[in-house]
């Protein structure tokens, strides 16, 4: 349990502000649905790794230095977008499943985060860091979860919780690009993507069969901008271009999945996020979130402090480096920085594609995350 608060402010247009800043009351109010799990990678893993025989952990600062300057095991100096979609919906942060005793696990009814910082959607990626939770161990764990889940009717709860997924970028970095891996002897780029999306299909579908029906599922954003790869890649321009056209077929293939997917199967609802125009707007236009401006917003209060606030930013500023470069001290502000580290967004950017995603439908379509609260 923490036991401080934490302070998110939030660069944003003046719009986006009000849009947050009325979310941001529900964190102490209503609760909009009954659950929030959430499957996926390092951008969403909240501490399960910390337990498991693997080398992708985060287990100490100085990530977690703006989460109660604690290391969770989150890839951020704070917040995930997971984490703000939680107390945007009235929900405290979803527990990694490996943290929890057998007991708790059946007991925590709010929600479980069962993400694996280097899985992928395909089962080997991710294999030459140790033994993460592939994304097939992820759903057989939720599965089990669901048959013991202390609630008085399981199909009703798990109809309208809502089911987060975030993965696919590690199986591009640590798999079809690495020159160890066979997969890019295979299959050519376009065939590649395609393959992907309808893996991640198949593992949507077996969510579907246990009884989710509200899903959000990420798109890719441009990897081939995060500073591990544009700094290790030759490339003319900010990015390596290469790399980002790859991902666009792959996210261009799950949007269409997506939505042939929601007609097929009954009750059904599935958002998804173009985090790949969110970064590239980010990168390109900063200043639309507030540089030079007030930025106070989005507050989230978690137990005990009495007492709570907003500050202010300059705005984000740096697009191209990490703030932490994993050798020396973090920079001094975090929320002037899209990545924290190499390869990982910062707590601001996570936060203001959270309020984004929830209550405007640019970048998350055909609905914002409050309309599927709705559906």
């Amino acid at each position: 349990m923490v036991k401080s608060l934490i302070l998110c402010s939030v660069s944003v247009s003046l719009l986006l502000l009000f849009q947050l800043f009325s979310i941001c009351d529900n964190a102490k109010n209503t609760k909009l649905v009954p659950a929030l799990y959430i499957f996926g990678d390092s951008t969403v893993d909240a501490g399960n790794n910390n337990n498991l025989s693997t080398t992708a952990r985060a287990i100490s600062l100085p990530y977690g230095i703006d989460f109660n300057h604690t290391a969770t095991g989150r890839f951020t100096n704070g917040l995930t977008v997971p984490d703000y979609f939680a107390r945007f919906l009235g929900l405290p942060f979803a527990p990694p499943y490996m943290n929890l005793s057998e007991l708790e696990r059946r007991t925590t009814t709010t929600g479980l985060n069962f993400a694996s910082a280097s899985s992928g959607i395909l089962p080997e990626t991710g294999s030459f860091t140790g033994s993460p939770l592939t994304l097939d161990n992820q759903t057989d764990l939720f599965k089990i979860t669901a048959k013991t889940l202390d609630v008085q009717n399981i199909k009703v709860h798990l109809a309208k919780s809502i089911f987060f997924i975030s993965v696919g970028s590690n199986d591009y970095i640590m798999n079809y690009r690495n020159i160890a891996s066979k997969m890019n002897k295979l299959f050519s780029p376009d065939y590649f993507a395609k393959f992907l999306a309808e893996e991640l299909v198949k593992r949507l579908k077996k969510l579907y069969l246990i009884g989710a029906r509200k899903f959000v599922v990420t798109g890719l954003g441009p990897v081939g901008c995060i500073p591990a790869i544009a700094k290790s890649t030759p490339h003319e321009g900010d990015c390596a271009e290469s790399f980002n056209q790859a991902l666009l077929s792959y996210n261009k293939e799950l949007f269409m999945k997506l939505s042939k997917l929601q007609s097929q199967l009954y009750g059904s609802f599935f958002v998804h996020t173009d985090t790949f125009k969110f970064l590239h707007e980010l990168k390109e236009n900063k200043e639309k979130y507030g540089e030079a401006r007030l930025a106070s917003s989005s507050v989230i209060i978690l137990p005990v402090p009495q007492t709570h606030f907003c500050s202010s930013i300059t705005g984000i500023t740096d697009t191209q480096n990490a703030c932490w470069d994993g050798k020396h001290d973090p920079c001094a502000v975090r929320d002037r920085y899209i990545y924290f580290d190499s390869a990982h967004p910062s707590q601001i950017t996570n936060s203001i594609f959270a309020g984004r995603c929830f209550s405007e439908s640019s970048i998350c379509t055909p609905m914002n995350v409050m309309q599927l609260v709705s559906a």
